[in-house]
């Protein structure tokens, strides 16, 4: 072989990693609050109800996220590619959403920082003991407390079907009121603030306080033990009446002997045991202080 019929170097074959430069398919096209206002990618809504319209493939579901949370149920991408969702009661702050269709593509963030003012809301009533009154519950106790949320450095009137029984400074965003005295009967409680909006209304009713009382004794053969009677049984079952659901014990001179709670229609049972050889003087006395009238029996040996 001669010089001119040697054969080319041969060259060895990098292959060179490649960024790929597609865009998702999934957009977030515009976004628009509660009034009509556009809001661009990094603007201020003063609503806090948004519609958001985009684009994406066809025949598939739209999931809308915030910083990638769930933040409304899938809607559908129609034929056209085009979906639209509106996601109301917004909090207020910064919201970076992004929607993820069911072809796994991703869109763009699009930020929105929500600065709408704070509809005042009611977010507990409780007892005079600070246990918390459900919506729609009753209590036998004629004095309120209250907590609730606001614009703040504004105020809200505080309303009981309708007529308004306290006006109150929120501070913080916070605000919270007192109510003594109230009467018997059904309370539909609500709360305006600045923006004029009403809460939805916590109701309450008060119902007449149950005589807190030992009814009677019961012997461990069920047999009944009389006031001032005598029995060889150590263990004996307190039988009463008290507020539904109201809280307490079984006390004598020396110890408390047993807790209880009354049931729905406010009768409760205790069993007290290991009752020594003596004169024993029980009452029933409630978490906020309430006392029966004492039941006496004596234990004597069998």
């Amino acid at each position: 072989m001669t010089d001119q019929e040697k054969l080319p170097a041969q060259h060895t074959l990098v292959q060179t990693g490649q960024r790929s430069t597609a865009k998702s398919t999934t957009i977030i096209e515009s976004v628009t609050d509660g009034d009509g206002k556009p809001i661009e990618d990094g603007g201020f809504a003063e609503n806090r109800n948004l519609s958001i319209i985009g684009s994406a493939a066809p025949d598939q579901k739209a999931q809308l996220l915030d910083y990638g949370e769930p933040a409304h149920p899938p809607v559908y991408v129609d034929r056209s590619g085009h979906y639209s969702l509106i996601a109301p009661d917004q909090k207020n702050g910064v919201h970076l959403y992004t929607v993820k269709t069911t072809d796994e593509q991703v869109s763009a963030s699009y930020t929105v920082h929500v600065v709408a003012p704070q509809d005042a809301s009611i977010s507990w009533i409780s007892n005079s003991n600070g246990d918390v009154i459900e919506n729609g519950d009753s209590t036998t106790s004629v004095d309120l407390k209250f907590e609730g949320s606001g614009e703040s450095n504004s105020k809200v009137t505080l309303k009981d079907k309708g007529v308004t029984v306290g006006i109150l400074n929120v501070l913080e965003g916070g605000w919270s009121a007192a109510l003594t005295g109230l009467q018997p009967g059904e309370h539909e409680f609500t709360v305006v603030g600045s923006t004029g909006v009403e809460s939805k209304p916590w109701i309450v009713v008060i119902v007449g306080s149950v005589t807190l009382t030992i009814q009677f004794l019961l012997g461990e053969s069920g047999q009944l033990i009389g006031n001032q009677e005598q029995t060889t049984d150590t263990s004996l079952t307190v039988v009463g009446t008290a507020n539904r659901s109201e809280k307490g014990k079984i006390v004598d001179y020396d110890n408390n002997l047993v807790e209880f709670v009354t049931d729905p229609n406010g009768i409760f049972t205790a069993k007290i045991s290991n009752l020594a050889q003596k004169v024993h003087t029980i009452r029933a006395i409630t978490d906020d202080g309430r006392i029966s009238a004492p039941r006496v029996f004596r234990v004597v040996k069998a």
